[in-house]
């Protein structure tokens, strides 16, 4: 306590030197006053964004230069509060815009901060400790000199600012898309709940942005809540491998397979061909073919990982609307209709039940087991450090191999929600083995893409070897993306097709037999823009 009251004594020294009398200090005195309000109080969300992997979306924010001129004509103390809430608005915006979340839902999971990583948590106290000098100082600024001295030239300069970075924001919005920019227009393009930008803007404008992003999601949920089910119908690969494998027609409890729903955290479709190829390789070795069908395609996706969630368990653009949705509105859900012919329903996530509302809404839907990191860990399963302190994905799929060698009288469903591969990704990817990040993939070690793509395509090999394992009965194993990375660079999230993830579906050769085979090559094209698949064979 006695530290913090001599910084802020401090503090308001030096506030009381610069505003005392003097004619230097008074022609300073307003241009130090804009430069704080245009320039220094971007600082909390420079860091945000660059500590915590959030898009940097703009250099200036503009709202801070219209609390600086508010402030010319307010109390200190009003503009202090003021400017304090546009900040925390810009945080959020960032988040939200970033992540694919909406409003409500970024202040309901705040909770979820003691499952962040070290580095995050750290880099949270940071922002907070920033912006809290920060307000300090816009209570103590002389404003009232500004005001009644040089408020003409001070507006001025708040004006003539906003006005530049607006043209050079329109310039670089006409140079890059051919097109004057709308900032009161739908923040979202391709699908994927934010503006792909080809360059990094000048100008932020988060209060805006959280008005239209609220207003769109209270019309969305509104519009769900009057429409059926039916209405909301979206392909998935849950449903092609459903209908490929004739799972749900009529087959004695003894005959049915198992089936594993595999929906890996950030799986996007990359432009580059050979990326998509080199993480889809561990499907196409030799012992795994000779087991098992491979179909391969893209779905299209919206929204964040609750949308794909909702996608691959009922067939529905549910959105974050499943969160709240009736249990009549959810009878057609994947879980319930199995549990109808037998199967045991499992839910497996490596993270929180809290987060995102997941151990309510697993049960609405009809989870008769749910297992989050608490239980996980009572099992024995390490925790890896990632975006989020959470069971290690390796060592999920280790788990569910061990329940599916198990003969029991009930099929399982098993969902999977994996997790280590959330963005922002540590650098490098904490694995003790993580696969070559080559020239041939454009990918260079010790960066945030080559963190992603070591962590995704630790899924995906486990998920091979889990397939060859020895499985008490057929196993059906979808693996598919729910959203495209989500990088804060914006040429890094702009390698990866905004409107389709991809998928794999393994059809055990015990339980189907394709009618032709076909030669194994990948077949996953980033122009791909509804539900394809084609099946590999060898």
């Amino acid at each position: 306590m006695g530290s913090n009251r001599i910084t802020m004594q401090g503090l308001k020294g030096s506030i009381l030197r610069f505003s005392g009398t003097g004619q230097r200090a008074d022609s300073l005195r307003w241009i130090l006053f804009v430069i704080f309000y245009a320039v220094l109080v971007n600082i909390p969300y420079w860091v945000g964004s660059h500590e915590l992997g959030f898009l940097h979306n703009g250099w200036f924010c503009i709202d801070y230069a219209a609390v600086g001129l508010i402030a010319l004509f307010v109390p200190r103390i009003l503009s202090a509060a003021l400017l304090l809430s546009v900040i925390a608005a810009d945080l959020v915006a960032g988040v939200c815009q970033s992540y694919y979340l909406p409003v409500a839902e970024c202040f309901t999971n705040m909770g979820v901060f003691h499952s962040l990583s070290g580095p995050r948590r750290h880099a949270v106290i940071a922002v907070v400790l920033l912006t809290l000098p920060v307000t300090s100082i816009a209570a103590l600024l002389p404003a009232a000199r500004v005001r009644d001295r040089h408020w003409r030239s001070a507006a001025a300069c708040f004006i003539a600012c906003v006005a530049i970075l607006t043209v050079g924001d329109c310039y670089i919005c006409i140079r890059s898309t051919g097109h004057m920019p709308n900032p009161f227009g739908h923040p979202t393009v391709d699908g994927i709940g934010l503006r792909r930008f080809r360059d990094v803007r000048l100008t932020r404008i988060p209060m805006i942005r959280l008005i239209i992003m609220a207003r769109e999601d209270a019309t969305i949920r509104t519009r769900m809540r009057a429409s059926g089910a039916s209405a909301l119908a979206v392909p998935s690969a849950t449903a092609q491998a459903l209908e490929s494998t004739g799972l749900t027609t009529g087959r004695d409890l003894h005959e049915l397979p198992n089936l594993v729903l595999v929906v890996v955290e950030s799986w996007g479709l990359a432009a580059d061909p050979s990326l998509n190829g080199a993480l889809v390789e561990p499907y196409f070795q030799p012992e795994l073919l000779d087991q098992y069908d491979v179909l391969q395609g893209t779905v299209p996706f919206k929204g964040a990982t609750v949308a794909g969630e909702a996608r691959e368990l009922c067939g529905s653009s549910f959105g974050y609307h499943l969160l709240n949705a009736a249990s009549t509105e959810l009878q057609g859900c994947l879980p319930a209709r199995l549990a109808k012919l037998g199967y045991h329903d499992i839910a497996v996530h490596g993270l929180s039940g809290y987060m995102f509302s997941r151990s309510a809404w697993y049960g609405t839907i009809g989870f008769q087991e749910q297992w989050f990191n608490d239980r996980l860990k009572q099992q024995g399963l390490p925790d890896c450090l990632g975006a989020f302190i959470g069971t290690c994905d390796a060592a999920i799929t280790g788990w569910i191999g061990t329940r599916l060698e198990k003969e029991d009288a009930a099929p399982y469903f098993i969902h999977w929600m994996t997790l280590n591969s959330h963005l922002p990704v540590p650098v490098p990817a904490q694995l003790p083995t993580g696969a070559p990040c080559s020239r041939d993939l454009l990918l260079s070690p010790e960066t945030p893409l080559c963190s992603w793509y070591q962590l995704v395509a630790n899924v995906h090999q486990s998920v091979s070897q889990l397939a060859m394992g020895r499985l008490a009965r057929p196993t059906v194993f979808v693996i598919v993306g729910d959203h495209a990375p989500p990088f804060a660079n914006p040429a890094l999230r702009n390698r990866f097709s905004g409107a389709v993830v991809p998928y794999v579906v393994l059809m055990p050769r015990a339980m189907y037999h394709a009618p032709g085979r076909m030669t194994a090559q990948n077949s996953l094209s980033p122009d791909r823009d509804v539900a394809k698949s084609s099946r590999q064979t060898p």
